[in-house]
């Protein structure tokens, strides 16, 4: 087993910066390669390179005939060269070391033909003017093979929103797959993401918390496939004003015995200017975490909720 001190995640090589595309040139991200690279470490992938395609190569293009939309193919624009067998005859290799290697996330080139996650462009093979928009092949290879593991492309990871919730989600995955599957791991796994998992879906805390109290010695192994099932299911939804402020009003619940009248109220004013967007949803987080170091509220202290991720990146100033 590779002991890993970050997390790991793969991404399209040409996001940082190297000369893989068909033309030769790159689309590096400069958040990624300044400020990701600090605090998790890169396998990086270019699928057309695995395979032996070269750079620079003539383009390729994914597409599709009338009488089987389903069945996508890979082809080079200007040979019309089928690629297709050669391209899953490679993601069967890389999925075997991305396996091995437990990987955290996936970062892939948006609209790639290779890579692109959605909206890519599929051409019909007998009329070119027909196009539709589908799932790039070594992406739909990930979806398929890394069902659970927290992916996003380049275009989405633009969105500050998008990018919080997919770095919490990398950040997450890499503490659930290090633990153990012994009772105790998973259930005090579950008491420090409490209230992330309520953030973004108080039904399935429930649900995620029957499955940790029921975890024993003889079904250990089967109760954290479960759990991390259902666990990174719930992570792919972005949590709303309304949850966040919800969560927010019951870690507020610890403080009652601690302030005054006036200052309950203020909290409460601040939580609800937050929940309407009159102020960003960090500075009631910021004002809850003062509170808990201050009264040293021990099953807070613990919480991932006020650091689910290093807090060098800074993600949450804009959302």
């Amino acid at each position: 087993m590779i002991n890993k001190k970050r997390p790991l995640v793969v991404i399209s090589s040409c996001l940082l910066g190297e000369l893989v595309r068909h033309n030769g040139g790159h689309c590096s991200d400069s958040w990624i390669m300044k400020e990701l690279s600090k605090h998790v470490d890169f396998y990086s992938i270019c699928p057309e390179v695995q395979m032996n395609l070269g750079t620079p190569r003539d383009e390729i293009h994914l597409y599709y005939e009338e009488n089987d939309k389903k069945s996508i193919r890979l082809k080079s624009k200007k040979t019309d060269e089928d690629l297709t067998e050669r391209a899953h005859s490679t993601y069967n290799t890389l999925n075997k070391e991305l396996r091995k290697r437990k990987i955290d996330g996936f970062i892939l080139t948006k609209k790639s033909p290779s890579c692109g996650l959605d909206g890519v462009k599929t051409i019909q093979k007998d009329n070119p003017k027909l196009v539709k928009q589908s799932t790039g092949l070594f992406a739909q290879n990930i979806i398929d093979n890394f069902e659970f593991v927290p992916k996003i492309d380049s275009g989405r990871l633009n969105n500050k929103s998008l990018r919080e919730n997919f770095i919490k989600s990398v950040f997450a995955h890499f503490s659930l797959t290090s633990i153990d599957a012994s009772t105790n791991e998973l259930q005090a796994f579950h008491r420090k993401y409490k209230y992330i998992l309520m953030d973004h879906s108080p039904s399935k805390l429930k649900a995620l918390g029957k499955i940790a109290a029921t975890t024993s010695i003889s079904n250990n192994v089967e109760n954290k496939n479960k759990y991390y099932e259902l666990f990174f299911e719930v992570m792919k939804s972005e949590p709303s004003n309304h949850s966040r402020f919800n969560t927010l009003q019951h870690i507020m619940g610890y403080f009652k015995k601690h302030l005054s009248k006036d200052e309950k109220a203020l909290l409460v004013e601040l939580l609800e200017d937050c929940k309407s967007g009159s102020y960003n949803y960090l500075v009631a987080l910021k004002h809850l975490e003062l509170l808990t170091n201050k009264y040293k509220i021990s099953y807070l202290n613990e919480q991932r909720y006020f650091s689910p991720y290093p807090k060098g990146l800074n993600l949450l100033r804009e959302i």
